[in-house]
């Protein structure tokens, strides 16, 4: 049972990392094709346009 327990919290250990890493790689690629504005033009630019 607890060889079970512990089994099950290793899946969903790994379920929540590997969701979280491909999360984070999606988000940088995406930066690295289309970066956002506000690292170019700066902040006051975009407010006051």
């Amino acid at each position: 049972m607890v060889l079970l327990l512990s089994f099950g919290f290793l899946i969903v250990l790994a379920v929540l990392l590997l969701s979280i890493w491909s999360t984070v790689r999606a988000y940088n690629v995406k930066h690295t094709i289309d970066p956002p504005e506000d690292a170019s033009k700066g902040l006051t630019d975009k407010k006051n346009p």
